[in-house]
């Protein structure tokens, strides 16, 4: 179950169609056998309190691609490349003036740890 949790100020926030992202991101991770598409599950945070180094007007996007199913670290890359390529070329054609990041973080759980209910699951 891949979880995409991303963490945006909010004037970055403000230039990204997040809706349209999400959905690219999991078409390219379903497309490229990185994950069931129905498995994906993402999410956006938008924070107004934020501070990057001592620069208050610096921008940044942090995603966490959180998996629970073992994959190779090349794997992990490659998922992790995906996110940040997509989010990377949105900043970057409507890119605010001054400085900004796009990061992607990659955190691997013990899947005895993830406890789930799914609906659609039979009985």
């Amino acid at each position: 179950m891949p979880h995409i949790v991303i963490e945006a100020t909010e004037p970055l926030a403000r230039r990204l169609d997040f809706p349209a992202l999400l959905q690219t991101i999991h078409r390219q991770l379903a497309d490229s056998g990185s994950a069931r598409l129905h498995d994906l599950k993402s999410r956006v945070h938008i924070t107004n309190t934020f501070l990057a180094g001592d620069d208050a007007q610096a921008q940044f996007i942090v995603a966490r691609l959180v998996l629970t199913n073992p994959r190779s670290a090349e794997l992990q890359h490659s998922m992790a490349l995906v996110i940040h390529n997509v989010l990377r070329d949105a900043i970057a054609a409507d890119a605010p003036p001054g400085w900004w990041q796009c990061c992607v973080l990659v955190e691997t759980l013990e899947r005895a740890l993830y406890q789930k209910t799914d609906s659609r699951a039979p009985g």
